[in-house]
């Protein structure tokens, strides 16, 4: 005959799923805990001693001028007009101030087209010399003779005479 305690249920040694997930769970967050804790101390720490995060040295701008020409712009209601103009590029680095000087017949070239395209009313607005500021920086930034497309962070003008 079977006894009452003889009989033993068939998952008494096992421990339920949802158990041991909810364990890796607590255990999980305890962890993410303490590093977040231990992190923050860190930082307090560096702070209290005076410790500045490390920035990278802002370094000196590199500019390309352009020497000044004359175009002629499209004719208006006072008949046809010129534009004289010297710029300034501002370029990233020392490679790309090498390449633009290396293709500077092509960049006075893309230069000329590109301005003798413009209209006279619409440049000596302010606005139309942000606006043409910014064509010319697209126009400038197209690969030379195979090279990758070189970066200009901005377009100065120098010398602006509309006439």
């Amino acid at each position: 005959m079977a006894r009452k305690n003889d009989t033993q249920p068939a998952n008494a040694g096992k421990t339920p799923p949802v158990l041991v997930a909810l364990l890796g769970l607590v255990i999980a967050l305890i962890g993410l805990n303490t590093y977040l804790l231990w992190e923050t101390r860190n930082l307090a720490a560096a702070t209290a001693l005076g410790a500045q995060p490390i920035e990278q040295e802002p370094t000196d701008p590199v500019f390309v001028n352009i020497s000044p020409f004359t175009v002629n712009l499209q004719s208006d209601q006072f008949g046809p007009r010129l534009l004289y103009a010297g710029l300034t590029l501002e370029v990233p680095s020392e490679k790309v101030k090498a390449t633009l000087i290396k293709n500077m017949p092509q960049v006075r070239n893309r230069l000329l087209v590109l301005l003798s395209g413009q209209n006279a009313e619409g440049i000596t607005q302010s606005e139309g010399k942000k606006v043409l500021a910014k064509s010319i920086m697209d126009s400038l930034v197209a690969p030379y003779n195979g090279d990758e497309e070189i970066a200009i962070n901005d377009v100065l003008f120098t010398e602006f005479i509309v006439q």
